[in-house]
């Protein structure tokens, strides 16, 4: 089936409306100051009530999740990375004689989290059904009346995910404890003394139930953001109150959100433009993330964000699950890894507004491929499989564009341009634009044009990237092409693209 006339009409419509930039825009001839890239940049963070359903079991495999996820190994060589935690993981109890490999119990049968979850041996399956992916382990630091229960939660995770086990992750979130998982005077030193003692108890036991080098840990992982939580806690306070004496943690770890899904809500409209297609808006909430990954940088450690999305509290329907945060999440990404944050593990629930995916049947939505999957494929296919991939961000005029140059080595290889000005699917006469010309290194003749689009950034479906879809329906999950690509001629070292609003390129010369 070809791509919506819609669509089609959007992209050939192209001379219409359109606005050009005032002048030609330089691109650096090499990355001065970067850093390479990791593949798995894009990873995934998958809610630990909820892996069952994305991954399946021995017996009924969840193939969808596993298209998905190998459609990045075939574009960068490597698999992304996947955290199985959130907030479930600090609720969640190892019962090793229980035949289910899990029982949720919730409060209210709408809520989006379960307040219990009981897991036993055959959770462990589910490790085993997606291919050959490493895994973040995520550890219950909640409960505390039993260290004999984390051991064998461990130590049935060492012996179960064998190889496949990237790291251990103790707790979730752990700045929320005063008031909720401990007493309202709980301080960060007791956080630190908490931590180096359990982390400690699972060395041990993991190191005699599973000989051989200890993975270590990913953390503290903190959400530090103001909006989200008012604390006190600093992660620089924490390393100077002896956190991880033992120097058991092999990456730092900490999560972020552009904002929360708390009444009053604005009208999602309205915020698509103001908080998620804004360049502005996400050079702001990474800020402080980068600031600290310089204050810790002395801990020789890859700095993270290992539970990630756009807005918290698993979204919103009509903002997060739209074209718009695929747009976001490229953006966002590519701002990320200009700054050297080494990987971003993109958080997935069953049911959550802002899931890349549904992995299955649930509440009458059927197993389909949302927009933010196609934002994460865009990145991987703009890193690819070069180990030297560095990338920077060539400033523009206003919020709502951006633009980043991507080599290979020092040699250009890529642009990437996100338009994030809203256009609406409904709305009538042509689809606007932005006319953009480069000057780029003069050997450069050809390129080719992969576009991200959809028929606007309140779209739903009918989006591709490269002319692909990567839908439920047509291939569970595997490329699918709707359309060709473009290509275009580079005269005397300037390249002109014209993007329309609500869209991105990639440009591979």
């Amino acid at each position: 089936m070809l791509l919506s006339i819609q669509v089609l009409l959007s992209t050939a419509a192209l001379i219409a409306s359109g606005r050009c930039s005032s002048h030609t825009i330089p691109v650096p001839s090499f990355p001065k100051n970067s850093s390479p890239v990791p593949r798995d940049l894009q990873s995934i963070s998958i809610e630990f009530a909820y892996f069952p359903d994305y991954a399946g079991n021995k017996s009924h495999p969840n193939k969808f999740s596993k298209n998905l996820l190998q459609n990045f190994k075939s574009i960068t060589g490597v698999a992304p990375k996947v955290r199985v935690g959130g907030t479930s993981q600090d609720h969640a109890i190892y019962f090793p004689d229980q035949e289910e490999n899990v029982k949720l119990f919730y409060r209210n049968p709408t809520d989006d989290q379960p307040i219990q979850i009981n897991y036993g041996p055959t959770y462990f399956e589910s490790y085993h059904t997606l291919g050959k992916i490493k895994y973040v382990h995520g550890l219950n630091m909640n409960q505390n009346y039993s260290t004999e229960q984390l051991e064998l939660a461990a130590t049935e995770a060492c012996t179960s995910i064998g190889p496949q086990l990237h790291l251990f992750e103790l707790g979730n979130e752990f700045n929320f404890a005063p008031g909720k998982y401990r007493a309202a005077n709980y301080s960060l030193l007791d956080y630190a003394e908490e931590w180096n003692t359990k982390s400690a108890i699972i060395k041990s036991a993991v190191q005699k139930a599973c000989p051989g080098s200890f993975p270590g840990f990913m953390a503290p992982s903190f959400v530090l953001l103001d909006f989200i939580v008012k604390t006190s806690w600093t992660a620089e306070e924490l390393y100077n109150l002896g956190y991880d004496k033992d120097n058991l943690t092999k990456e730092m770890c900490f999560h972020n959100y552009m904002g929360v899904n708390s009444p009053p809500l604005p009208p999602a409209q309205l915020d698509l433009q103001r908080t998620l297609m804004n360049h502005t808006k996400i050079v702001q909430n990474l800020a402080a993330q980068i600031k600290r990954s310089e204050n810790l940088a002395y801990l020789g450690l890859p700095y993270t964000l290992g539970e990630l999305n756009s807005i918290a509290n698993q979204g919103v329907n009509g903002e997060t699950n739209v074209f718009s945060d695929a747009l976001w999440l490229v953006d966002f990404s590519l701002w990320a890894a200009v700054h050297g944050i080494k990987r971003l593990h993109f958080h997935q629930g069953l049911n959550y507004r802002y899931a890349s995916w549904q992995p299955i049947e649930s509440k009458g939505i059927s197993p389909t491929t949302r927009p933010p999957y196609y934002g994460q494929i865009m990145v991987a296919s703009a890193i690819g499989k070069s180990k030297d991939t560095r990338i920077v961000s060539i400033p523009l005029s206003e919020d709502t564009e951006s633009a980043y140059a991507i080599y290979n080595g020092n040699r250009l290889s890529e642009l990437v341009i996100t338009n994030m000005r809203a256009f609406n699917q409904t709305t009538s006469g042509h689809r606007p634009h932005r006319e953009y010309q480069f000057r780029v290194p003069s050997q450069h003749k050809s390129a080719r044009i992969d576009r991200l689009i959809g028929p606007g950034s309140d779209a739903l479906d009918n989006i591709t990237f490269g002319g692909i879809s990567y839908d439920h329906a047509l291939e569970e999950g595997k490329p699918v092409q709707r359309h060709s690509n473009e290509e275009t001629r580079i005269k005397n070292g300037l390249l002109t693209i014209e993007v329309p609003d609500s869209s991105a390129v990639l440009i591979t010369m």
